[in-house]
């Protein structure tokens, strides 16, 4: 079967969750004649789109679960934070409906200490790390002065994202213990544990996706750069190779991703997040078995995106090989981060022929450090990189930023 074929023969596609992703999802899936359903809050959702067919409800909601995998033979999801004993009570009610990806490995995904331990499983270098027991958290504190001596991150095991759930301790002989005690508590009002991670002396931030269909086949994204503003992706520009990054690291992120793709079975698209060291070695630092912030670059004049690659690995059909023109950047607009409350929120009007273009998430208010849209453009060599980057930043400050002050 591929995208030509009737829409008679197709299943629907269901995808759970209204945001930003889902959006691109449901509008890659109708340019390839796919028939959606998103299961969002209410019709103010990105991704209600027209010719989309909402499903009211939350995707912690059962009744509204049932109603999506009724509805649809294949299902996907935009964020891993689900309740997997709820999604597989469902799923066997309708054994006729397709997952993707499976429960077990978005399970292992949701939790970071359980992506710790895949990692060491099956070879691939991360940040030292230990877990943080509640009862006699002072002790471990005081342990960690000489087990992570240049410092250490705290981080809850589930539900952090975007700079959430994470908590640096530069010097481990001075922090600050209220501090630390509320991070703790609350991860375990959330049903989180909490390690730490040796703070990692990193020149950079990188990231890949790819793309794996159920017979083991797998597409590569470029490797990319990224650059983080208050723990949120702020920019990401790529191929990383064509800005100094050595070729070789390309090779092993690729042989990541085909790694942890294998282990887990996953059929979709899923990213993996690398810190290259000082030193030159490279560490695995996050995974998310979706699509992801850092390949929104793969929307631009490409032959095949991200979500497009998603599209055809769920609904079955052999997965598109995406090329690329040039060094793509891909620039993040992000709510003013002294916005002291949310606000409304219409479209930039950015002009065409500027050699970037515009996506718009929908939202309908802004507030601090949301993610809004982004711009997304090409430069044809390293030397006109810095042009391109300066007109984005520009753009963003003329076109949008400056509406919101006004």
């Amino acid at each position: 079967m591929n995208p030509t074929d009737s829409q008679q023969r197709q299943p629907r596609l269901g995808i759970l969750g209204g945001g930003q992703l889902a959006r691109m999802l449901a509008e890659a899936a109708l340019a390839s004649g796919v028939e959606v359903s998103v299961l969002a809050k209410d019709d103010g959702e990105p991704a209600a789109l027209p010719g989309v067919e909402l499903i009211q409800g939350t995707i912690d909601e059962e009744h509204a679960l049932n109603a999506v995998f009724a509805r649809c033979g294949r299902i996907t999801i935009e964020n891993e934070f689900l309740d997997i004993a709820l999604i597989d009570r469902v799923r066997a009610s309708h054994p006729n409906t397709v997952l993707f990806p499976g429960t077990h490995s978005i399970g292992i995904a949701q939790d970071k200490l359980r992506q710790k331990e895949l990692f060491r499983s099956v070879g691939i270098a991360s940040a030292p790390y230990s877990v943080v027991p509640q009862r006699d958290l002072e002790s471990h504190l005081r342990r960690f002065e000489t087990t992570y001596p240049n410092g250490y991150v705290l981080k809850w095991s589930r539900f952090g994202y975007d700079g959430k759930g994470n908590y640096l301790v530069s010097d481990p002989k001075r922090y600050d213990e209220g501090e630390v005690k509320k991070f703790c508590e609350g991860a375990a009002a959330r049903g989180a544990e909490v390690f730490a991670e040796e703070k990692v002396d990193f020149s950079s931030e990188l990231a890949m996706v790819s793309t794996r269909a159920a017979d083991g086949s797998q597409t590569y994204f470029p490797l990319v750069v990224s650059t983080q503003e208050r723990g949120v992706c702020r920019e990401t520009v790529g191929p990383a190779a064509a800005l100094g990054v050595p070729q070789n690291l390309e090779t092993f992120c690729q042989n990541a991703h085909r790694t942890i793709g294998q282990a887990l079975s996953m059929v979709g698209t899923f990213a993996l997040e690398f810190f290259l060291t000082n030193g030159g070695s490279i560490l695995v630092n996050e995974m998310a078995p979706r699509v992801h912030n850092s390949g929104h670059y793969s929307l631009f004049n490409t032959t095949a995106s991200q979500f497009r690659t998603h599209v055809e690995a769920v609904m079955g059909w052999p997965l598109s090989e995406p090329s690329f023109p040039g060094i793509m950047v891909m620039r993040n607009l992000l709510g003013p981060w002294d916005l002291s409350e949310p606000r409304l929120c219409p479209a930039p009007a950015v002009p065409s022929g500027l050699g970037f273009e515009l996506y718009w998430y929908g939202k309908r208010t802004v507030s601090s450090g949301r993610k809004m849209g982004h711009l997304v453009g090409c430069a044809a060599s390293p030397a006109e990189l810095p042009a391109l980057q300066g007109a984005m930043a520009d753009c963003e400050e003329r076109m949008w930023l400056e509406s919101l002050r006004g």
